[in-house]
Parts: C-alpha cells; structure tokens; sequence
C-alpha cells in the first residue's frame, strides 16, 4: 500500500511540474502584445501629399491705373533766347488685360492653407516724344516748324510670383462658410523686353532701331490682400474666385509719362485639386 501511495505522490508532482512549465513558457509569448508601436513613431511619418493641391489661376486687370501700365501725356513749352521750344510727350498701354499660370496650395490646418502661384502677364504700350521749333505759318494748315521726334513700341513678360496665407469660413456652415479671406507677399520680374525706335531727324530723314529700353527696377516686392468665395465640388475641385489688391513697393518703369503704377487691383479665379 505504501508503494501506490508513493506512486500518486509522483504523479502529483509531474502535475504540478507540468503546470509549472506551461505557466512559464506562456509568459514569453504575452510579452510582445504588450509592446505596441508608440504613438511618436505615427507623429514622425512625412506629410502626406493629400495636403497639397494643385492647379490653374487666371486673373484679369480691367482697370488702366491699377494694373502693369498706365497711360500718360506732357505738353511744355521752353524758351532759348528768342526761339520756343514746344515739347510733347504721351504712352499708350496696349497690355494684355488677362493673364494666368500655375497654383499650388498647401493645408496646414483645418480652415488655413499656404497658396503659391507663378503668374505671367504680358506688357505692351507705345510712347512717343517730339519737339518742335521755328516759326510756324497761321495761314496754312501745315506746321513748319522743325521738328524731331522718336516713336517706341516696347513689349515684355512679367511674372509675379504671390503667396498668400487663406483662411477659409467665417462659419462652420451657411454662406459665410465659403468667404476666403488672405494676405501676403509678392514678388515681380520683369525679362524678354524687345523695343523698336523709329528716329525721324530735323532734315526729315528716319531711322529705325531695335533695342531694348531700360526699365526703372526689374524687379520688385510688394504686399498683397485677397478676399473672395471657395467652392468645392463632388471631384474636389475648388474653385476661388478672388479680388485681390497690391502695393509695390517701386515702379517697373517710371521715366516721362510711361509709368507702372504702384497700386494693383486686380480680379482671379483658381482651379485646383
């Protein structure tokens, strides 16, 4: 009897020994759930590209004194002893009034975005300058007097180059949710300026000349206000129309009556995605 007894002892303990084991060899594999990845591993990963948007912005600049050139005239008259000197002077702009290029925005908060564009506008006026002196005849309807004058036809690219902080919505809902209000800075160069002279001399001879003028800065800084209206549709394509003011800090030309204004005001609507 002592035997089977010493018997059901062992098997107790082999029990208790497997038990044992199992208990053991299950902590190991335990471990790893609990070692989740961080939250600063997700934090670290790079900006997604759906935070950027990209696109097309056209822009219009209807009004002759706030956009790339302005239309001018000087009379004057000056006197060397017994003889007048009439001097004139006017410049025509003949500008492009639309003009456009690429939009790129970024989404760095919920209702703010970073928006950059490079924009191309074309420049385009005509000036001329002529002096006259002597005598002239009331009796005819001729002018006799001599006279010189030059006659310029200027053309050249501008490319500005904005960018603007937006923030969209005044509300979460209703119509004041689509108001798209934004300021900034702005950049300007001008390059490619072609002009064409035409030189008419005291004897009546002409010549004619290609050259290119000389303009006041070729580049300049300024600031720049937005407001306007964002709309989104189904294929979330926004669209912005935008009224948008500027101030330069300088004139692009600005020599006798051919003069860049300072002030721009101009109107845009954008197209990204």
């Amino acid at each position: 009897m002592k035997h089977i007894r010493s018997g059901g002892s062992a098997v107790r303990w082999v029990r208790a020994l497997l038990f044992t084991a199992m208990a053991c060899g299950q902590q190991p594999a335990e471990e790893p759930k609990s070692q989740e990845p961080a939250p600063s591993v997700q934090e670290a990963a790079p900006v997604s590209f759906d935070r950027f948007s990209f696109g097309l912005r056209l822009r219009t600049l209807p009004f002759e004194r706030l956009s790339v050139m302005r239309e001018g005239m000087a009379m004057q008259t000056t006197f060397a002893g017994t003889t007048a000197y009439d001097f004139n002077a006017s410049t025509t702009s003949k500008s492009a009034v639309v003009g456009g290029g690429l939009a790129v925005e970024f989404r760095f908060a919920r209702r703010l975005r970073l928006t950059s564009e490079l924009l191309f506008h074309r420049l385009r006026y005509e000036s001329s300058t002529a002096t006259y002196w002597g005598r002239d005849d009331p009796a005819t309807g001729n002018d006799e007097r001599t006279q010189s004058s030059i006659s310029e036809q200027t053309k050249g690219r501008l490319w500005d180059l904005p960018v603007l902080v937006h923030y969209r919505g005044l509300r979460s809902s209703g119509p004041l949710s689509h108001v798209w209000v934004g300021a900034g800075v702005v950049g300007r160069s001008i390059s490619a300026i072609r002009t064409k002279a035409e030189i008419k001399s005291p004897d009546g001879s002409s010549t004619v000349e290609y050259r290119a003028a000389t303009p006041s800065r070729r580049t300049l800084g300024g600031v720049v206000i937005a407001v306007g209206l964002r709309f989104v549709d189904d294929l979330n394509i926004k669209v912005t129309p935008e009224v948008r003011f500027t101030r330069w800090s300088g004139a692009t030309f600005s020599a006798g009556t051919t003069r860049s204004p300072k002030s721009q005001l101009e109107f845009g609507v954008s197209f990204v995605r």
